[in-house]
C-alpha cells in the first residue's frame, strides 16, 4: 500500500505545479508518452473527456495537466491536454460509486502486487475465513474483508479491493502497463459472498464505461 501512496503522491507532484495550465475546455485527454530524453510527449493513450453525446464526464477541478507545450487537438480544433490523472464524475457516468480515477504510473503491475500483499498475506492466517466465487476470493479476518477478483482487463495484474464498514476501496485496477483506474464505492451487505459477486460487478461495470471512451483499450 505504501508505493500506491508514494506512486500517487509523485503524480501529484509532479504534475500540481502545471495543473493550472489545463485548457478551459477539451473533450480529451491525453497520457502522454516519455521519451527517450526523458521528457513527455503528446501521443499517449487519450480517453474521452465526454460521452458520446458530448455531455461532460469530468471532475475538471480534479484533473492534473502536465506542462507539455506542444500538444494534439481534436477535429474541432480543441486541445487534447498531457495529463497524469483525472477523475470521473460517477454520477455522469451512470455509475454507483463515490469515487472513479484513471492515473498514469511508471509500471502498474508493480503497483498492483504491492496493493494485493495484504491480502495474500491473509490467506496463510489461522483464524481467517475464505469465501470462494466463481471469479473472486475473498479473505474475512478480524472485521476486514479483502476480494481478488478476475480483471477484466487483459493483463495478468492482481485485482485486490478492500471492504470494511465504510465501503470498498478499488485502490489500482490495471487497464496495461502504464494506466490504472481507482475507485470506491459504499456497500452496505456484510456477507462476504455478496460483496465478492458486488466487487465483480463493479470491475466489469467501469470497464464497460471506460473501454468505449477509448481506442486503445
Amino acid at each position: 500500500m505504501l508505493r500506491i501512496i508514494v506512486a500517487a503522491l509523485l503524480a501529484f507532484c509532479a504534475s500540481v505545479a502545471s495543473a493550472q495550465s489545463c485548457p478551459a475546455f477539451y473533450r480529451f485527454v491525453d497520457f502522454g508518452l516519455m521519451g527517450s530524453d526523458g521528457a513527455v510527449y503528446r501521443g499517449g493513450t487519450v480517453l474521452r473527456a465526454e460521452s458520446l453525446e458530448g455531455a461532460p464526464l469530468l471532475m475538471t477541478e480534479r484533473t492534473l495537466c502536465r506542462d507539455v507545450r506542444d500538444v494534439a487537438v481534436d477535429g474541432r480544433g480543441n486541445p487534447i491536454p498531457v495529463v497524469t490523472a483525472v477523475r470521473y464524475d460517477p454520477a455522469a457516468a451512470g455509475l454507483d460509486l463515490r469515487a472513479l480515477g484513471v492515473a498514469i504510473y511508471e509500471d502498474t503491475a508493480v503497483v498492483a502486487d504491492e496493493n494485493a500483499q495484504a491480502h495474500l498475506a491473509k490467506l496463510d492466517d489461522p483464524d481467517v475465513t475464505l469465501t470462494r466465487g466463481t471469479d473472486f476470493l475473498c479473505a474475512s479476518l478480524q472485521g476486514r474483508l479483502s476480494c481478488q477478483v478476475q480483471s477484466p482487463f487483459a493483463n495478468a495484474a492482481p485485482l485486490v479491493v478492500y471492504c470494511d464498514a465504510g465501503g470498498c476501496r478499488m485502490p489500482v485496477m490495471a487497464i496495461n502497463n502504464a494506466l490504472a483506474v481507482s475507485a470506491d464505492w459504499a456497500t452496505d451487505a456484510s456477507d462476504p459472498a455478496l460483496i465478492g459477486a458486488q466487487t465483480s460487478r463493479t470491475a466489469k461495470d467501469i470497464y464497460d464505461f471506460l473501454v468505449p471512451l477509448s481506442a486503445a483499450f
